[in-house]
């Protein structure tokens, strides 16, 4: 074998390798997206199926709603009938 030859089927077997990979990927349920920066840096992006990415949406959706409930109670604890000075004294002798 020449190395003409020995070239031509390392680029045979690579690309084989490849549709083999994608196929594999394909009916595992995950997609793939492969990204190119400026500096020609691949990364590769991995995606899981679209029921659990739904899934894991809707759990992270509500627990931002629970934390903008308790950043309202917070917020009226905090403005409840006091004067800044008292507040500004409060929080500082906590501080020590």
């Amino acid at each position: 074998m020449n190395f003409w030859e020995a070239i031509v089927l390392i680029v045979i077997v690579t690309s084989v390798a490849k549709v083999f990979q994608a196929g594999l990927y394909s009916r595992s349920g995950r997609a793939r997206r492969v990204t190119i920066d400026d500096k020609g840096k691949q990364t590769i992006i991995e995606h899981a199926d679209n029921a659990e990415t739904e899934i894991q949406n809707q759990r992270l959706n509500r627990e931002v709603e629970e934390l903008r409930e308790r950043i309202k109670v917070l917020e009226r604890i905090a403005t409840e009938d006091r004067k800044a000075r008292d507040l500004a004294d409060e929080i500082e002798s906590l501080r020590r």
